[in-house]
């Protein structure tokens, strides 16, 4: 890996999992860090212990809620008033709680799965564009899922947005992701000529903390323990995240979806779809005030 110069990198998510490991990695390449986290005292405990592991003191934490549109603008506002510049914009942080039954609505009236996986990245992104432009060559990093292969022909569904015909948390989540798959495409082709890319990186089968599906009996468990058993490490993952933001050879590269080892993949036909794009850009936009 060729050592890029330093830079000021976003990471949100950053307190546990593949996010965290991001914050690590990075740190440890001597970039600045910025850990955006929901659980600030959580996100404390992880930055303190980067900053221990790698000696960058240059890891900062910062608070926001991506299921909220208040947190988020707080958050922008916030950074561009504390940072001069940003280099790389990670959209990791999301949501896929399996103990949800049944649509759960946000204080924006948004479902929470779609909200913080979709919406939170969108509205966060636009809100730090301006900055991202003035910083070319700068870049944006969106995350969807290898599980999307179960859904082949998942496009965007208009009248569910909210699970009001049907919820599950799966076909949820994965719903989230491809909307951020489009997202990416979609907002490459607006960018073009900016020196800001935008490039989506879909998750494999990663270990998960066991504290996240304690909550699971049964069969389910039996499942998910042969899956981890199975799963590359969250720092395996880490390594493509911080490739494809900081590595030089991927500075220009931009409108792409990568796997695990940084190859670009093709997403399925669906993803697209530009008279798709542009009706969930306008109604991402309208569900978060983005002018």
């Amino acid at each position: 890996m060729n050592q890029p110069q330093n830079k000021i990198v976003v990471v949100t998510g950053a307190n546990a999992g593949i996010g965290r490991e991001t914050a690590r990695g990075l740190a440890q390449l001597g970039h600045t860090v910025v850990m955006v986290c929901r659980n600030v005292q959580a996100g404390e405990v992880v930055r303190q212990e980067i900053v221990a592991q790698t000696g960058n003191q240059a890891v900062d934490l910062m608070k926001c809620d991506l299921s909220s549109q208040k947190s988020i603008r707080q958050f922008a506002a916030g950074f561009t008033a504390k940072y001069p510049r940003l280099d790389v914009l990670i959209n990791n942080a999301a949501n896929f709680d399996h103990t949800l039954k049944r649509p759960t609505l946000t204080e924006d009236g948004a479902e929470v799965i779609f909200a913080t996986n979709h919406l939170g990245p969108f509205l966060l992104t636009n809100l730090l564009l301006e900055t991202l432009k003035a910083s070319a060559p700068a870049r944006v990093l969106t995350v969807a899922s290898k599980g999307l292969m179960t859904y082949p022909f998942l496009s965007i569904e208009f009248d569910n947005l909210a699970g009001q015909k049907k919820f599950s948390t799966q076909h949820t989540y994965y719903h989230s992701k491809m909307a951020q798959v489009m997202f990416t495409f979609d907002l490459a082709e607006r960018l073009q000529g900016t020196g800001v890319t935008v490039n989506c990186i879909r998750v494999t089968n990663v270990q998960i903390d066991k504290g996240r599906y304690e909550y699971i009996t049964g069969w389910k468990r039996w499942a998910y323990e042969i899956k981890r058993s199975k799963a590359i490490t969250p720092a395996q993952m880490a390594a493509a995240y911080i490739q494809l933001a900081v590595v030089p050879e991927f500075e220009a590269v931009t409108g792409k979806y990568f796997d695990e080892h940084c190859k670009e993949v093709k997403a399925y036909k669906p993803a697209y779809d530009r008279a798709v794009w542009k009706r969930l850009w306008a109604v991402s936009a309208e569900m978060t005030h983005v002018a």
